[in-house]
């Protein structure tokens, strides 16, 4: 025992009692993570630490040669009887000569998160911490690495999901855990919270003790310092622990890391994130004298204040969050995080009885909540709620992150953050975020966020209003029910709105409300139930609802078009007006038909999906149809990105139909072929009789160019060339703004294809003499472009995120920057190979 004195308090150390306090706490929270788990979870559970002890060819993961041994281990009952039954042949001792190992290399392995928790379920991962030893060196360290992959594999046979994290304290105490971000390791986002989860969640399976949870210290600030004094004092020996640190150094930075994190994790799972997430905006409101749920859960257990403490980490979370709300008067967002809990913590209801002690303790909870049954019970069908419940509960969900996500822009303002400690993770969260969520003309939105486990509807009835009512729009309504006599007027209860029918139509399917069993019907006096089932039958072979989740490196890129669908003739057919003809005819009369010259093209859709996994579509529609859909088309496809895996074109029209699908299909790759370089273009025109005018046009690295040629001009073709490949005034698609009519117009073409519409874009490119230059792409991909600045980079950042903070959401600044939702400016810079060919990578902060 050590009496230290301290501004006239004695802090008192009594390890042994810190230590009966702490293995207690232990025992309790391996009970409560066993008792309801299944057996195959049990088996995981109680085998993990002995299959990290040793390493043997008939144990699962075996790696040859890889280092192994826990400090102080000792077999439980039931791993000796599954060696007995294993192995039988080799004693203990023996096990392990197949390893390289001349010293116990894991100091500690301990589990974290939800297990033991309210809220641990079937489905719950074990997130275990392996602390080895520092003296590893870096195969010995790979080995150990491959070991635990091939022990999560062998989880995964039992449908247990388990993620180790190797753990050095030296490096972890040094500020040094800067791995690079992904869906479970937040990178340099966070350090001190990320350690404050871990200590008031933590359960040690094996190894030494975790050395801050038995030492009562006064000022975390002064928690190293502490702990000098008692190893120099003889108090505690350092070999006989594992140590993180203390809790005393956060930043502002730190904080805003962790919550753009945790935004980030609530796309794919919303319920467990909202907690987290408004746990630390309770947290940074009380910035700078943020009192942590680890601190007082560890002052409460020292000081044997038990009685009336869950020790549950979840509940304390909610416990913080409750009271931040109720102080903040926020009652509706304490609601939701409170259903949120609920749903989190009943995942599993389905699967397992609803009992135990969980099951009791929720019982608890609701009737201080004071819900009522119905409100439980619409809860408890949460895996079968229909598209309403889940639309509600997705823009309730869309509107806590929005809300955090504002008070957070706040928080940075208030505190000066500095966003260049972490350039990369800022640009991954942001482009996550807003892929998920932010919502653009002709953006699919995906409403099902992990909340039903089916949306999908027996009957679909799409509906076409063409004329505008009292509150109701023309446009294309759908209801999920079969239309009745009595009922057309049924688009009053409809599900969903869009002005175009090949939208509503992609959201029904991307969210799985269209699936192969729906029934389709439809009232319209354009679209038969033929045509749209030709349709709906194109749409769905051609795209998966399911593909792998864009990586951080695909994030990194701009959102090219990964799969493209051209739709022609869907809801304007002008070829029904004529009788087909079975005489040749030139490709070229199709867009210039008849007597009267009509394009049989009347409309055209695009639908695709990007790099980001976003779903985008476009209309076009009249006479020019094809020609407005080829511009857009030249402007979305750049140089040097990659060719989109798949590309077709569907016709619908009721005559011509096979030789307006080749015309289109050769003009759409010929746009693509010349936008990507694979096919040659010197610049020549192309020309094309459109509804009795002639079009002609021109594909450049910016897009497509083009200008009305007048029928009396036509045998000046070469000359009117010339001039419009020179001509200035000749219209692009892509506008650009400048500082100043002085300035050059050319800037780094690799630019144009990170164009995204929404983003604040910042392009740094070094000059030869020191300087740099700015290329600035607004949210309406107009360019900006600064020359020969001097000074740091890191400054102009910092400076950029100022005025960004600062900025209100109407744009109402003097540099005009809209704050949107998750939009946080973007840095690149541009590099030049050795072979003089650029590339734009993100921009790392040099320190």
């Amino acid at each position: 025992m050590l009496l230290i004195e301290k501004m006239g308090v004695f802090l008192k150390y009594d390890i042994e009692f810190a230590k009966k306090q702490v293995a207690d706490l232990e025992h309790f929270r391996i009970v409560r993570a066993l008792s309801g788990a299944s057996s195959e979870f049990q088996h995981i559970f109680k085998l993990v630490t002995l299959l990290l002890q040793v390493n043997h060819p008939r144990l699962p993961g075996f790696v040859a040669g890889t280092p192994v041994g826990i400090s102080n281990f000792t077999l439980s009952d039931y791993q000796q009887e599954y060696l007995a039954k294993v192995v039988p042949e080799f004693s203990y001792s023996q096990i392990n000569a197949f390893s390289h190992r001349t010293f116990d290399a894991i100091y500690g392995v301990y589990v974290m998160g939800s297990i033991a928790s309210i809220s641990q379920t079937a489905a719950s991962d074990l997130d275990i911490w392996v602390c080895h030893r520092k003296e590893l060196k870096n195969d010995e360290r790979e080995l150990l690495k491959q070991k635990t992959l091939v022990l999560q594999s062998w989880a995964k046979q039992y449908e247990i999901d388990v993620n180790f994290f190797l753990m050095d304290q030296e490096r972890f105490h040094c500020f040094r855990y800067s791995d690079a971000m992904t869906s479970e390791n937040c990178g340099s986002a966070q350090y001190m919270l990320l350690l404050d989860e871990f200590y008031r969640s933590a359960i040690r399976l094996a190894g030494k003790p975790l050395l801050w949870l038995h030492l009562l210290v006064e000022d975390e600030q002064q928690y190293e310092t502490e702990v000098e004094q008692l190893i120099l004092n003889k108090q505690i020996n350092p070999q006989d622990w594992v140590d993180f640190g203390g809790l005393g150094a956060f930043s502002a930075n730190e904080y805003f890391g962790a919550s753009l994190w945790h935004l980030y994790k609530g796309i794919d799972s919303p319920y467990k994130s909202t907690i987290k997430i408004l746990l630390l905006e309770a947290y940074s409101w009380e910035y700078p004298n943020t009192y942590l749920i680890s601190s007082d859960f560890k002052f409460r257990l020292l000081t044997d204040r038990t009685e009336d403490y869950h020790f549950d980490p979840y509940l304390a979370m909610l416990d913080r969050v409750t009271s931040y709300l109720i102080n903040h008067g926020d009652f509706k967002r304490l609601n939701f995080v409170r259903r949120c809990f609920y749903i989190k913590a009943t995942e599993d209801l389905w699967y397992t009885k609803a009992e135990g002690w969980r099951f009791s303790l929720l019982s608890e909870l609701t009737k201080q909540w004071g819900w009522d049954q119905d409100t439980i019970q619409e809860l408890n069908q949460r895996p079968f709620w229909k598209i309403k419940m889940v639309k509600r509960s997705y823009n309730d969900l869309v509107q806590m992150l929005m809300m955090s996500y504002r008070n957070l822009i706040k928080f940075a303002r208030k505190n000066h953050v500095d966003a260049t400690i972490m350039p990369q993770d800022i640009s991954i969260l942001s482009r996550k975020l807003y892929s998920a969520f932010e919502e653009l003309p002709g953006k699919v939105s995906l409403v099902n966020l992990l909340i039903s486990n089916d949306l999908s509807e027996e009957n679909l009835t799409f509906i076409e209003v063409t004329k505008a009512k009292a509150n109701i729009k023309p446009g294309w309504y759908v209801v999920n029910h079969a239309p009745k006599a009595s009922e057309l007027a049924s688009y009053n209860r409809h599900i969903e709105y869009n002005p175009n029918l090949h939208k509503l139509v992609s959201w029904a399917y991307f969210n799985g409300l269209l699936a192969k069993g729906t029934q389709l019907h439809i009232f319209s006096q354009t679209v038969s139930l033929e045509k749209l089932t030709a349709f709906v039958a194109d749409l769905t072979q051609f795209f998966p609802v399911k593909v792998p989740p864009a990586t951080n490196e695909e994030l990194h890129h701009p959102c090219e078009i990964r799969h493209l669908a051209v739709f022609v003739n869907l809801v304007s057919d002008p070829t029904k007006n004529f009788v087909q003809s079975w005489t040749n005819i030139q490709q070229g009369d199709l867009f210039s038909f008849g007597q009267n010259e009509e394009s049989l093209v009347g409309s055209i859709d695009l639908i695709y999906r990007n790099l980001w996994n976003e779903i985008r579509t476009l209309h076009f529609e009249g006479s020019n149809a094809i020609l407005l859909a080829l511009k857009v088309l030249a402007n979305k496809i750049h140089r040097g990105s990659d060719s989109p895996k798949a590309v077709d074109v569907f016709c619908y029209s009721e005559n011509y139909q096979r030789a307006l699908h080749d015309l289109v299909l050769t003009l759409v790759n010929k746009c693509i072929g010349i936008q990507m370089g694979t096919i040659s273009s010197t610049n020549t025109p192309n020309m094309l009789r459109i509804a009795g005018k002639n079009w002609q046009f021109f594909f450049e690295n910016r897009g497509m160019r083009w200008q009305e040629i007048p029928d009396a001009q036509l045998a000046n073709i070469d000359e009117l060339a010339h001039i419009a490949k020179s001509d200035e005034k000749a219209p692009h698609f892509f506008p650009h703004k400048f500082l100043s009519p002085q300035h050059n117009r050319k800037y780094p073409v690799e630019i144009d294809a990170f164009a995204s519409e929404g983003f604040l874009q910042f392009f740094f490119k070094d000059n030869t003499d020191g300087t740099f230059n700015v290329y600035i792409l607004d949210e309406q991909n107009h360019l900006e472009i600064y020359r020969h600045c001097d000074g740091e980079k890191e400054r102009k950042i910092r400076e950029i995120n100022y005025i960004y903070q600062q900025a209100d959401r109407s744009g109402n600044n003097m540099y005009h920057i809209i704050q949107r939702d998750f939009n946080y400016p973007q840095f690149y810079q541009l590099i030049s190979d050795s072979n003089n060919s650029r590339k734009i990578i993100p921009f790392t902060a040099i320190h």
